[in-house]
């Protein structure tokens, strides 16, 4: 049987680009998850693998089903499914486009650990590099660790970006019992 994954990647990815773009992250979810579960009905799936029809009419019968419950750029989804012939991929798309808000979710989440708390112009100076970095929805938390000893660590998802004077002398220590 034929991996679907790579095939459902770059339409997982647009419909992502596309709903991060009008900030419609939610929304398209829901749209994806109705899609992939009426696909998997066996009236939609016998539908779709009919042979005695036509891509046009596959695609009108999906869009009378959905009318009204899903955007135009689910619509648009459909439409160029159909004719690349790939109405299988909904439910791996649905998946795949979960996955990659997920990721994003997680990344938006920025921890910034400190030694001591920073002044207000020192803090709202790390704040506004995240976010141009990180996108302005980042969540920006600070935490102290006074066993830092000074400077800072940044910590997004699973990458700690260590700044600390802590950090340096451990580096320090490593490289001279090399």
């Amino acid at each position: 049987m034929i991996e679907l994954t790579p095939l459902a990647r770059p339409y997982a990815k647009a419909m992502f680009a596309a709903a991060l773009e009008d900030k419609s992250l939610t929304d398209t979810s829901k749209e994806l998850e109705t899609i992939a579960l009426a696909a998997n009905s066996p009236e939609v799936a016998s539908a779709i693998e009919n042979p005695s029809l036509s891509r046009k009419q596959v695609v009108s019968l999906l869009l009378e089903l959905f009318e009204g419950e899903i955007s135009d750029k689910s619509k648009k989804l459909l439409s160029i499914l159909a004719e690349n012939k790939r109405l299988n991929l909904f439910k791996t798309i649905f998946v795949i486009y979960t996955e990659l808000v997920q990721e994003h979710n997680n990344q938006n989440s920025v921890e910034v650990f400190v030694a001591s708390k920073p002044s207000q112009e020192a803090q709202s100076s790390i704040e506004e590099k995240l976010q141009s970095k990180y996108g302005s929805d980042a969540k920006i938390t600070f935490s102290e660790d006074p066993k830092m000893m000074g400077g800072l660590a940044i910590k997004v998802g699973d990458e700690t970006l260590d700044l600390s004077i802590r950090g340096k002398v451990n580096k320090l220590v490593n490289q001279l019992n090399f």
